[in-house]
């Protein structure tokens, strides 16, 4: 355990350095990453405890824990900090119950669960928020999992109708819109064919490759 808190203390301590030379130093960069981190691992601490005890939350106390655990707030952090647009405002943000983040947030756990929760069962892990509301509500899994997917279709329209309000009345800076939004976006990429982070030999692989590496034939396109 020291030997993994001395690398994420150095590396933290790197990508601050490295961002507020390349951004300027109006803001604690290094104080809101120590920040981030230090609740994301409290927040692991939590489940290690539940598991431990053999414990299984309702899915209202769950969700309350692993909104910090599901790292959307440290992805958010880094990233905001990493554009070079950020005020102490905005990164503060991040770390209230401000609407938008907090569907973020929603919407990283749930896709997370729903991608990793049966190898996460076969291995003993803490429970997620499927088998959470499965136990509370005493149905199957299988209607545990549709009603994770209602809520992230729930969240998703909220999320739209924030980013359309924004838009009419500048309720929030562009730049903290654009970067919560498109962290939601990364985590139903990699989550919407199953574990396409842990598991890297799915669809989610294809994706990446022919985005990034595969070229694109133009004349193909063009004659179809």
């Amino acid at each position: 355990m020291k030997t993994c808190f001395q690398a994420l203390y150095d590396i933290t301590n790197e990508i601050a350095y490295d961002i507020q030379e390349l951004n300027g130093w109006q803001v604690q960069a290094l104080l809101h990453m120590r920040k981030a981190w230090a609740g994301f691992c409290k927040a692991l601490f939590v489940e290690a405890k539940w598991y431990n005890k053999g414990y299984s939350p309702s899915l209202e106390e769950y969700l309350s824990n692993a909104l910090i655990s599901s790292g959307a707030i440290v992805i958010s952090i880094h990233t905001m900090l990493s554009v070079g647009s950020a005020d102490e405002k905005i990164i503060n943000l991040l770390g209230k119950d401000e609407d938008l983040a907090y569907n973020i947030s929603i919407i990283t756990r749930l896709y997370n669960d729903l991608g990793t929760s049966m190898a996460e069962k076969e291995r003993g892990d803490a429970p997620s928020s499927i088998h959470c509301y499965a136990r509370e509500m005493n149905v199957s899994e299988k209607e545990a999992e549709e009603h994770i997917k209602n809520m992230i279709n729930n969240t998703w329209k909220k999320i739209n109708g924030q980013c359309l309000n924004n838009q009419s009345h500048n309720l929030l800076p562009c730049s903290f819109v654009k970067v919560t939004t498109n962290v939601a976006r990364m985590v139903q990429c990699l989550y919407q064919f199953g574990d396409g982070f842990g598991i890297q030999d799915r669809e989610t692989r294809n994706h990446i490759i022919s985005l990034l590496i595969e070229p694109f034939n133009l004349d193909k396109t063009a004659k179809d």
